[in-house]
C-alpha cells in the first residue's frame, strides 16, 4: 500500500510538471508566491475552464503568464505605439526599403524612441537594459527575430535571426549601434539577409545613465543636429 501511494504521488507530481512545461512557464514547488483574489467576467472564466480543463495549477500558470505579458509588454503598446506583425509581411516591407534608408531609420530610432522606452521601462539606461530590450521586446513579445547571446561582461555577442532581408539587419544594427555609442561601448556589426551579429567589446566598465542625465543630453544632441543641418 505504501509503495502504491508513493507511486501515485510521483505520478501526480510528474503530471503537474508536464502541465507547467506545456505552458512554457516553469514553476518550482518552493518558489515564493503571492496570493491575490480577482473578480473576472463570466465569459472569461468559461474560456479559462475550457482551456485548462479544470486543473487549478494550470489556471494559476495561465493567469500568471497573462498578467506578466501585460505588465512587460501590453501596457506599453499604446504609449509607444508598439505592434506585432507577421514576419512574412515585414519581409515584404523591408524589401522596399534600401539598406541606407533602413540604416538611417535605425540610427534615428536608436537615438530617440528606444532610449525613451528603456528609461520608461527600466528607469535607467545601461548595456544590460539595452540587451534586455532587444531580447524581451523584440524577441519574446514582438516575435520580430530569434534572440541569442553569449560571452562575458567584457566581450559579448548578440545574434538576431530574422530572415527578413539585409535592410532589416541594417535597421536593427544601426539602432543597436546608436544605443551603444551613448554608452561608449564598441560594437562590430555583421549584417546578412537572415541575421545580424553584434560583437560587443569595451564593456568592462559599463556606463549607467539615469533619466535626468539622459534628458540633459538629448536637447544638446537635438541642437547639434539643427546646427549641422
Amino acid at each position: 500500500m505504501v509503495h502504491a501511494r508513493v507511486h501515485m504521488i510521483v505520478a501526480e507530481l510528474s503530471k503537474r510538471y508536464y502541465k507547467q512545461s506545456h505552458f512554457s512557464c516553469p514553476v518550482t514547488l518552493l518558489e515564493r508566491r503571492a496570493r491575490r483574489t480577482f473578480t473576472i467576467d463570466h465569459d472569461v472564466s468559461e474560456k479559462i475552464d475550457d482551456l485548462v480543463d479544470g486543473h487549478t495549477l494550470e489556471i494559476n500558470v495561465l493567469v500568471n503568464k497573462a498578467i506578466r505579458r501585460y505588465l512587460e509588454w501590453g501596457r506599453y503598446v499604446d504609449s509607444f505605439k508598439l505592434v506585432t506583425s507577421d514576419p512574412r509581411l515585414m519581409k515584404t516591407l523591408w524589401s522596399h526599403v534600401t539598406i541606407e534608408e533602413a540604416r538611417e531609420m535605425g540610427t534615428r530610432n536608436g537615438n530617440d524612441t528606444v532610449v525613451e522606452f528603456i528609461l520608461y521601462y527600466f528607469h535607467k539606461f545601461d548595456l544590460d537594459c539595452v540587451l534586455k530590450t532587444f531580447r524581451m521586446i523584440g524577441g519574446e513579445y514582438a516575435n520580430a527575430y530569434t534572440y541569442s547571446e553569449f560571452g562575458d561582461k567584457e566581450s559579448r555577442t548578440m545574434i538576431l535571426r530574422h530572415a527578413m532581408g539585409r535592410s532589416a539587419s541594417a535597421y536593427y544594427g544601426a539602432s543597436f549601434k546608436a544605443l551603444c555609442e551613448r554608452l561608449a561601448v564598441r560594437v562590430e556589426l555583421e549584417e546578412s539577409d537572415d541575421q545580424l551579429i553584434c560583437k560587443i567589446s569595451g564593456a568592462s566598465a559599463p556606463i549607467t545613465m539615469l533619466s535626468k542625465t539622459l534628458k540633459e543630453q538629448t536637447p544638446n544632441r537635438s541642437r547639434e543636429r539643427q546646427l549641422g543641418s
